[in-house]
């Protein structure tokens, strides 16, 4: 179980590129009673053009996962939909206003928290990470005055990713990390490449883009990021559990994980996520961040300078990604349609969060089980019904 829970975090790495993490076979199907509601939002003169987007989440299910939900907002009209069951022994349907862990959506929050910061010239995008944060980066191959707080954004410093060191299992669901703890497993990994050359998903990075704003602010990410994005935009149903274990309230589907055909399912409901910090510890729900990603795209939460840094990519090298940004990504479809937004997979729950710039269209996707290793995307053919309207 320790290596293969090794293998299924650090294949989180990649969940942000679209890869072929979260399908799971068909020979191997959750028995999961397709059981359909569809949200009370629902808007009757957008029926028929959901109808796509309903097929496409039902497919979804013919994969494994036992329930998933949706919600968009286009011009102003909310829809939402949700199939599937949210607890495989109960058969309690899925719900469209559920809470959910939202994973690396995470990093778009802390991100703007920073880029805030730049705005308000308290940091610059350029500074060394060694500058702000003395002697964290360093040894084993490390040198923080070469590393800057953009390349740390963006994914190109080349600090190693810390799911891969032996010493971390995820699988077990009450371990609490420190982001210190976090950190220090990633450098005892040698840097993936020279800072600046090269591109590799790194949670470590983000861990410690958490500790950065700790040290300029003087209060915990959380903190900020409630101050300056929860409250102001009044996502009620948005949360930053720290070490608790628990999803609050009742409205929320049970998760599940199975990391491989061969593995029974397991229900990882409660979960520290602490080893997520602030790259994926948050927890939310579609309406919230269906508003989060309206704010940020459409210009509301960040000066006009910083949200084009943030929109400035980088390329990964990966098909269907046009780039990353500062912790966002673009998406080009195939009709020629950008989504910019973020994927989020953490034990019990798997995400998607995004729209067209401007944010007069976004779009939320999650499904409760975080898939297995090896496997497809399972956000392609809805992320193409639902733009290509």
């Amino acid at each position: 179980m320790k290596v293969r829970s090794q293998i299924t975090f650090a294949s989180l790495a990649l969940l942000i590129t679209g890869t072929s993490l979260l399908y799971t076979s068909p020979t191997s199907i959750v028995k999961a009673e397709p059981t359909q509601n569809e949200s009370g939002s629902l808007q009757t003169s957008t029926l028929l053009d959901h109808n796509s987007v309903k097929q496409a989440m039902r497919d979804t299910l013919q994969f494994g996962f036992p329930g998933i939900l949706a919600k968009t907002s286009d011009g102003g009209k909310k829809w939402g939909y949700a199939t599937g069951v949210a607890n495989l022994s109960t058969k309690k349907p899925m719900e469209t206003d559920y809470r959910f862990r939202i994973g690396s959506v995470t990093k778009t929050f802390t991100a703007t928290v920073v880029l805030q910061l730049a705005g308000e010239n308290r940091l610059n995008l350029d500074d060394s990470i060694e500058k702000w944060l003395p002697g964290v980066i360093q040894g084993n191959g490390y040198n923080g005055n070469q590393i800057t707080i953009r390349q740390i954004l963006n994914h190109t410093s080349g600090i190693a990713e810390y799911s891969r060191s032996k010493d971390v299992d995820f699988m077990d669901t009450k371990k609490s990390y420190t982001a210190e703890e976090i950190v220090k497993l990633g450098i005892s990994l040698p840097p993936d490449f020279v800072p600046g050359k090269g591109w590799s998903y790194s949670n470590t990075g983000y861990v410690l883009l958490g500790i950065l704003i700790e040290k300029v602010t003087g209060n915990s990410y959380s903190e900020e990021i409630e101050n300056r994005i929860i409250e102001p935009l009044e996502l009620l149903d948005t949360f930053l559990p720290g070490n608790s274990s628990v999803i609050p309230g009742t409205k929320h589907a049970r998760g599940y994980s199975q990391p491989d055909e061969a593995s029974e399912i397991k229900d990882v409901t409660y979960y520290n996520p602490s080893a997520g910090s602030s790259a994926g510890d948050m927890i939310s729900d579609a309406d919230d961040l269906n508003k989060f990603f309206s704010y940020l795209l459409g210009g509301k939460l960040l000066k006009e300078e910083q949200l084009k840094q943030m929109l400035t990519t980088v390329p990964v090298g990966r098909k269907g990604i046009e780039g990353y940004g500062l912790g966002i990504s673009e998406i080009k479809l195939p009709n020629g349609v950008s989504i910019w937004g973020h994927t989020g997979g953490i034990l019990g729950f798997s995400t998607i969060a995004g729209g067209t710039l401007g944010g007069n269209h976004t779009l939320v996707v999650s499904l409760n089980s975080l898939g297995r290793d090896n496997s497809p995307n399972p956000f392609k053919n809805i992320l193409l019904a639902e733009f290509n309207k």
